[in-house]
Parts: C-alpha cells; sequence; structure tokens
C-alpha cells in the first residue's frame, strides 16, 4: 500500500506500476513499508493532473505515467541490418528472418552466416498493439515473405523473411529495406517506428 492519496484516491489507481525498474522516485515519498514510492515514468506513457506533491519543486505527476498510459514497446534487438549468405554444391540458400511474436518476444535468423538471437519488443499486454510493414527500398533479387501496408495485430506471429537461391555455378544477391511500425491499438499511439534491412548473397559450385 502506498499510503499515499490525492482527491481520496490512491497513487497506485493514479499512475502505472514501474514494470520496466526505471521509474523515478521522489525522495520524501514512500510506501507504508518504507520503501521508495515509484511509479512508470513519464516517458512511456501520458500526464495526469498535479497531485499537489511536489519533489525538487516539480508535481510528481509530471515524474509518472498517469494509470493506463504507460507503454514498453521497443524493436525487441533489431540490430539494423541482418545478414544472410551461403556457399554449396550444386545449389544454395539464404534466408533472413525477424519474428515479431504473440507473448512480446522477437527472433531473428539467418540459415548461415547472419547468426540468430532473441529478444523482447514488449513487456506488458503485447495483445494491445498492432504493427505495419512498409516496403522502403528493394532490388530485383530475392523473394520477400510480409504482409505489407495492412496494420495487424500482434496478436500473432508477424514477420520479415528474406530468400535468395541460385544453382549451377550461379551467383545471386538480394536487398530490402522495410519499415516496421507498432502502435497501440487503444490511442493509435505509434510506440516503434523502425527500417529494416535484409541481406542475403549466395553462390552455387558448379
Amino acid at each position: 500500500m502506498t499510503g499515499h492519496r490525492s482527491g481520496g484516491v490512491s497513487f497506485d489507481d493514479l499512475f502505472d506500476p514501474d514494470l520496466n525498474g526505471d521509474g523515478p522516485t521522489a525522495g520524501f515519498l514512500r510506501r507504508i513499508d518504507g520503501t521508495p514510492l515509484r511509479y512508470a515514468h513519464i516517458q512511456y506513457g501520458a500526464q495526469r493532473a498535479d497531485v499537489n506533491r511536489r519533489s525538487g519543486g516539480v508535481d510528481v505527476a509530471r515524474l509518472w505515467a498517469a494509470k493506463g498510459t504507460a507503454s514498453y514497446v521497443s524493436d525487441g534487438g533489431w540490430g539494423g541490418r541482418l545478414v544472410a549468405s551461403d556457399v554449396g554444391y550444386p545449389s544454395a540458400k539464404a534466408t533472413a528472418s525477424f519474428s515479431f511474436r504473440s507473448d512480446g518476444s522477437t527472433f531473428w535468423q539467418s540459415e548461415t552466416g547472419g547468426g540468430s538471437g532473441t529478444g523482447t519488443w514488449a513487456r506488458s499486454r503485447p495483445g494491445d498493439y498492432d504493427i505495419l510493414f512498409s516496403l522502403i527500398y528493394a532490388d530485383s533479387g530475392g523473394y520477400l515473405n510480409v504482409t505489407l501496408d495492412q496494420w495487424l495485430p500482434l496478436t500473432e506471429l508477424r514477420f520479415v523473411s528474406l530468400t535468395v537461391s541460385a544453382s549451377n555455378g550461379r551467383q545471386a544477391s538480394a536487398n530490402r529495406t522495410v519499415r516496421a511500425q507498432i502502435r497501440r491499438r487503444q490511442d493509435g499511439r505509434i510506440w516503434m517506428d523502425k527500417q529494416m534491412a535484409f541481406y542475403c548473397t549466395v553462390a552455387a559450385d558448379g
């Protein structure tokens, strides 16, 4: 319990909890158990009306996100560019893909040369968000597997995948840049806006 109220309402019902671990404290405000009072950082949400409690001359309502407004969304570990390559006989194939999963995690992989990994794009309520993929750049090579120009609910897996292949002594490459935006469905606010570059190259020994 907080032991702090404004207009008869507990602070716990006025501000969102600090799920990310970086919410600011207001030095003199503590919970009943003596721990510092802390809520979600204002950068993750919206400001509510002042509550007439100040820290450093600033009302604490300007430090913490109002109840129901905080969102913890990121690019999930996207490094800016994903590369895949392969050399094979008599054929070669390379695929680079990045996925946003409905449980809030991400997964990226390439068949060879690009590595793989996992991350987190949403720390709470991933089903509250939609994603939009838009094509920014494309050369003539390879095959891009993605649903473009539609807001898609992140209640299921959403991904971008680029594949290139060659055979009989040929070489091939493919390059795509996709813009990914994540919005909160409730208010349409954009929480993530990233350009994702994919590059694949193959060489088939003949």
